[in-house]
């Protein structure tokens, strides 16, 4: 039988999952537990059996990418046991399903269907405006603060009339005030931000029963990926929409919630039997990923955490290589280590390069990384930098496409009206928006009046009239030609490409090359999709992830921060910077509030399952930030692992610090040469962490002894370097930071 087809290669668990089609059901799935796969099937089943048709189905994932590989994936499976699918599916992102609702009925709303699609950055923009109209001072309230504060209330579906009567968020007046405004502005914009496609939504639904009721009636089954990283305002839209036929299936995993940062509620996945008594829940816990080292270790980890569901991963995978813990004495030392790792184990033809991710904490980590890969000749990519559709050109040419179609977007305008420079400056923009605000028009309608009225001297009027006539022609060009086509006249009529090939330079050789690639991509776009209209493309860029835009051609190795990493994979993974107060980070060791912490070990745990055969684990016994030299202790996540599964090496200067390990050991003798001051030693040792507080004594301040900082209270003395003027001691305070002064100018107190 078909169905059997379907489920022939699936787990008993999977198999659960897969034929429990009606009402609702929880899948809690572990990491690397295959529930790509059976989300795939599942939605296959409900075809093939006859339950839905593809267009009764809503499948909701977290980035474009999981959505095209489902959609994929599901046509493979349905053509294979002859049931090809001829009608569109529903498989996509919150954020583009909630685009395809808005394009066709957002005229409710009072926008028109044609509404720009604003990033951060406009946004940002936007509230400056904002700002400025209201006399407040970026200085005393930064704009990325109000943004925040804008962004966390769309994302508990609060307008800023609904903040006054909620106690889920307090905002002080001057905040709403700006919310209230920036909202007005964006609607003469007719102009949505990321947060606005969610809430928009579900003001649509809110307030017209018949529309909400008409997608209730459609969607017959509902299934959401990654439910863990739901936020309110997602909660509330599936609960709507899963409301009339309640057949919702959730998968997820909560050790995996990573990003309350940005508004997701791990309650959502673990209150889902209390929201749905009757839920069936199945637990996806082997994990066809990593070796058994590596999946053990991460469940040890992670069962340090209160707030999860009882489930154990495991697996039938090889015990596979030890983990490898890694102790240097800095920042450079560490990415020395971890280039000249990969090229060992590329040179001995271990891996290739594209087989390596390194994950750190935060975006600053990767700088060292960079010089030490380029040292090295190691080619490396960064996913979650300055992704290629934020690089300056590609933004002007987004500019011009955005209000090509949308002549209200106020934020192109500024962008591109002197771009390429025609002489048009920041004094006559300035007057041109304080003239929009008094007539109420939009600021392309406001350079068609005062060409007419006059209002600046003859030179500045030709040179208004010169791009409104530009923007007037594009915008009925934009009718008439296709995607490529009309990219391709953009450059052209701007003279845009013209002036970059003026300059000669290897900047402007580089931008050219970009937007060559954004020709390729449009290209691929119109080959790839029916709808290849500009509106459709700008849509698509407006919603692409650091994820999406990944090159996973590019033989190189892979970098990005551990939130970015979720949901990918590497036979070797390098984990860096594996210290308190970096991870888990200052912030979440600072206070009582236990659920921080838990959400860095989630982090640690997500980054340990990307690994299917190698792990690294790094960190340093000194680190610069914000040009101080700290001392911090290991990470806590590293004495959590089991020590059997790990292989504990080091790699600090011969010091005392040497002699404790070399008294540690099994006796062996140490690998370092006493002929070189900057000699290293490498052993494993049967205690994985060095106990920083006990190590000898010097003249002077000795090692061990307590004292007092005026400013950072009482600690110990764990370190002394010189002796006289130029004597300098590291002190390990209650906070477990550690801090370096010269003493003679320290105030330190004995205890």
């Amino acid at each position: 039988m078909d169905h059997e087809k379907i489920t022939a290669k699936l787990n008993p668990a999977q198999n659960v999952a897969v034929q429990t089609l009606d009402g609702p059901l929880l899948i809690l799935a572990g990491a690397g537990s295959g529930k790509t796969r059976v989300l795939t099937q599942r939605t296959a089943m409900l075809i093939a059996t006859g339950k839905a048709s593809p267009s009764e189905i809503l499948a909701v994932t977290f980035t474009n990418k999981a959505a095209k590989e489902m959609e994929s994936r599901i046509f493979k499976v349905l053509s294979e046991i002859g049931y090809p699918i001829r009608e569109p599916m529903w498989i996509s992102t919150f954020h583009s399903f909630c685009t395809r609702v808005l394009r066709r009925h957002i005229d409710l709303l009072e926008y028109k269907s044609f509404f720009s699609i604003y990033d951060d950055s406009d946004q940002l923009s936007q509230i400056k405006k904002v700002m400025a109209s209201l006399n407040i001072s970026d200085k005393v309230t930064p704009a990325k603060s109000f943004r925040h504060r804008i962004n966390s209330a769309k994302m508990l579906g609060l307008s800023p009339q609904d903040i006054e009567k909620s106690t889920k968020i307090f905002l002080d007046k001057k905040s709403i005030e700006v919310y209230a405004l920036y909202e007005q502005e964006m609607k003469k914009a007719n102009a949505l931000d990321f947060g606005d496609l969610l809430m928009k939504t579900f003001d649509l639904f809110r307030s017209y029963p018949a529309i909400l009721e008409q997608y209730q009636d459609q969607f017959k089954y509902i299934m959401v990926d990654e439910y863990q990283d739901t936020n309110h305002i997602q909660y509330l839209l599936v609960q709507m929409l899963a409301k009339k036929h309640r057949n919702l299936c959730v998968v997820g995993d909560e050790d995996q919630s990573i990003y309350s940062w940005r508004g997701a509620d791990i309650r959502n996945i673990l209150d889902f039997e209390k929201d749905f008594p009757e839920a069936v829940t199945v637990k996806l816990e082997e994990n066809y990923r990593s070796s058994h080292n590596i999946v053990h270790a991460a469940t040890m980890v992670i069962k340090k955490n209160s707030e999860r569901k009882d489930k154990t991963l495991f697996t039938n995978n090889p015990p596979g290589d030890l983990i490898q813990i890694r102790e240097e004495q800095s920042e450079y030392d560490e990415a020395r280590f971890v280039a000249r790792s990969i090229q060992a184990m590329v040179n001995e033809g271990e891996a290739s390069l594209s087989d390596f991710s390194i994950f750190y904490r935060t975006n600053a980590q990767s700088r060292v990384l960079e010089e030490q890969l380029r040292t090295n000749s190691i080619p490396y990519q960064i996913v979650g930098g300055v992704r290629f559709y934020e690089r300056m050109e590609i933004k002007d040419i987004l500019g011009y496409l955005k209000l090509s179609i949308n002549p209200s977007d106020d934020m192109a305008l500024k962008r591109v009206i002197n771009v390429p420079a025609r002489g048009i400056g920041k004094t006559t923009v300035d007057r041109l928006e304080e003239l929009s605000v008094q007539y109420k028009l939009n600021l392309l309608e406001t350079i068609n009046k005062v060409i007419n009225e006059r209002e600046f001297n003859a030179g500045t009027t030709s040179k208004l009239r010169g791009f409104l006539s530009l923007m007037e022609d594009l915008q009925m060009q934009a009718k008439e030609h296709n995607l490529l086509d009309f990219y391709h006249l953009v450059l052209e009529k701007t003279n845009y490409l013209a002036k970059l090939k003026i300059e000669e330079s290897s900047e402007s050789d580089s931008r050219i090359e970009n937007l060559e690639e954004f020709s390729n991509a449009m290209d691929e776009f119109m080959k790839e999709r029916e709808d290849a209209t500009l509106l459709s493309f700008l849509e698509e860029m407006a919603l692409v992830s650091d994820v999406d835009s990944m090159n996973g051609e590019l033989a190189g190795v892979t970098m990005m921060t551990l939130h970015v990493s979720k949901g990918l994979e590497y036979p070797c993974v390098f984990i860096v910077g594996l210290e308190e107060n970096l991870f888990p980070s200052a912030m979440s060791t600072e206070d009582d509030e236990k659920s921080e912490l838990e959400e860095e070990r989630r982090l640690c745990y997500v980054g340990m399952t990307r690994a299917r055969k190698k792990l690294y684990l790094t960190y340093a016994r000194s680190r610069r930030v914000w040009g101080q030299e700290q001392f911090n202790p290991p990470s806590r996540f590293l004495k959590e692992l089991p020590k059997e599964l790990t292989n504990f090496t080091t790699a600090s200067s011969a010091s005392n610090f040497v002699s404790r390990f070399q008294a540690k050991s099994s006796g062996e003798a140490a690998d370092f040469s006493a002929s070189s001051s900057s000699s290293r030693y490498s052993k494993k040792s049967d205690d994985v962490f060095p106990d920083y507080e006990n190590s000898g004594s010097d003249e002077g301040f000795s090692k061990g002894m307590r004292v007092r900082h005026p400013t950072f209270g009482a600690g110990s003395i764990f370190e002394v370097e010189g002796n006289g003027d130029q004597q300098k001691v590291s002190v390990l305070f209650s906070d477990q930071t550690i801090k370096k002064f010269v003493t003679k100018y320290a105030r330190l107190e004995r205890c």
